[in-house]
């Protein structure tokens, strides 16, 4: 499915201070099917957004890196849980 997908932004702010906190409904994670995504907090404020070349969907990619792994994280962009 990655090789589809084509970056065509960022939601990245250059000089941004650092932001790790999520700002979740209780008992929901971060890649939560219905978790909100607000823009300016974690992981979301560190993502790229990509464009699927076969289905015109768009994703959020983030790469996890911790301390022993490195692990990309797609979620598809819904705009109706945009915050």
């Amino acid at each position: 499915m990655t090789n589809s997908l084509e970056r065509i932004g960022t939601l990245r702010i250059e000089d941004a201070p650092e932001c790790w906190e999520e700002g979740l409904p209780k008992g929901m994670t971060i890649w939560s099917k219905e978790a909100p995504i607000s823009v300016s907090l974690h992981p979301y404020n560190k993502s790229d957004v990509f464009d699927c070349k076969h289905c015109g969907c768009k994703y959020l990619r983030y790469t996890e890196c911790g301390g022993y792994y490195v692990d990309e994280r797609i979620r598809e962009l819904k705009a109706e849980l945009i915050s």
